[in-house]
């Protein structure tokens, strides 16, 4: 009689053990779920000037631009105002930068990554921030 005691609580932490075991695999498959990165979709010309015109993108820290709706561009970076324009053309983010070039403009993929834009060169993140409403006063 002692053993029939025994092998049902053998058999009852076994049971026990397994169901832990299993909870336990599961969740160390749905971890990878979970902290997978955010899905990226590259913006279209019509996408870009909705999602930009008439808004504020900035990394809240070291840099922000305006993009207003008639074309033109206010850029803060490193404590430097300068202005400029932009355009959407060919499925990428123009912007004609006066410093650079008065003619040619340097255009970027504009890439939305959960929550947050980046503007690609080449495949490299030139800019990385979060879009804002309406161009700043």
């Amino acid at each position: 009689p002692g053993h029939g005691g025994m092998t049902a609580g053998v058999v009852q932490w076994l049971g026990r053990f397994a169901r832990v075991l299993c909870a336990h695999f599961l969740c160390m498959m749905l971890v990878p779920l979970a902290c997978a990165a955010p899905p990226e979709t590259k913006l279209t010309t019509a996408q870009i000037r909705t999602t930009l015109g008439g808004h504020h993108v900035t990394d809240g820290r070291h840099w922000g631009h305006d993009y207003h709706l008639d074309g033109r561009l206010e850029r803060s970076e490193n404590g430097r105002t300068r202005s400029g324009s932009w355009s959407a053309q060919n499925n990428q983010l123009c912007l004609l930068l006066p410093e650079v070039s008065k003619v040619s403009p340097v255009c970027f993929d504009v890439v939305r990554v959960g929550e947050e834009l980046q503007y690609r060169d080449a495949g490299s993140v030139v800019y990385q921030g979060s879009v804002r409403k309406g161009p700043r006063s």
